[in-house]
């Protein structure tokens, strides 16, 4: 015989054989009252899997130790994970409290700022007060020299006998 015979001859061996045990899997699943093509999807997945470890591996059986092993390495794993979210979700808690406290905050002093803005007078115009305020004091202080003038010129006391005489022939 050739190669290829060979080949194919023991090819066509192992397709009858996986077709001997197709047939009695299927056998063995309506006996238990299980089809496959009424299975849920999760279940569908798992067995997909399954499927896919014992092909990736290259066992024919897998042990069922080394399946609970699996099962409970995978269980402890969503455990750390669940009980490391813990912590993290409170952080995130916290942290959303925070931002609207910020948050908050933030809009009173845009509001402060909105009304303390409303309320300044523009450059332009604080300059026209301020000359107006400037000549004003000017006004002021040349009416203040005139009367300091005035008084030094006054004699207080002779303003003071005026004063008193007034006042006593107003009452007599």
């Amino acid at each position: 015989m050739d190669k290829d015979t060979s080949k194919n001859l023991t090819f066509n061996k192992t397709l009858e054989e996986v077709r001997m045990l197709n047939t009695k899997n299927e056998k063995l699943l309506k006996d238990f009252g299980i089809d496959i093509t009424n299975l849920s999807d999760s279940a569908q997945a798992a067995l997909d899997d399954y499927a896919k470890i014992k092909q990736l591996t290259g066992l024919a059986e897998l042990d069922a130790s080394f399946v609970d092993g699996y099962c409970y390495q995978e269980q402890a794993k969503r455990l750390e994970a669940r009980l490391q979210s813990i912590p993290l979700k409170a952080r995130i808690r916290q942290l959303n409290n925070e931002i609207k406290r910020e948050e908050t905050d933030l809009a009173k002093l845009e509001h402060f700022v909105t009304e303390t803005r409303a309320q300044l007078i523009p450059e332009d115009e604080m300059g026209k007060i301020r000359i107006i305020l400037d000549k004003r004091i000017e006004v002021l202080r040349s009416k203040q020299k005139t009367l300091m003038e005035k008084a030094d010129r006054v004699n207080m006391d002779e303003l003071i006998a005026k004063v008193n005489t007034l006042e006593a022939e107003k009452n007599t």
